[in-house]
């Protein structure tokens, strides 16, 4: 019994210790994430009205090209329709 002692020990501590590494490594993770989440939420009114604007533009030219399309038919009467 002790030789499986002997073997899984050592296999053991280095779990362990593979382990505190990790949890070290994640802890200080938790810190850079939740500084950057800071950062984002400071720019997220910037991205919602960039992209307000953007979606804006969008609608106004495809209202543009309907109205000159409507414009194009009515200066073109009958005659353009065939």
């Amino acid at each position: 019994m002790s030789e499986v002692t002997d073997i899984v020990l050592p296999i053991l501590k280095g779990i362990q210790s593979d382990i505190g590494d990790l949890k070290r490594d994640v802890g200080g993770l938790k810190v850079d994430v939740s500084g950057l989440a800071e950062r984002l939420d400071a720019f997220e009114d910037y991205f919602t009205y960039t992209m307000g604007l953007t979606e804006q533009n969008k609608v106004d030219i495809r209202h543009m090209r309907s109205e000159i399309a409507a414009n194009k038919a009515r200066l073109n009467g009958p005659e353009g329709q065939r």
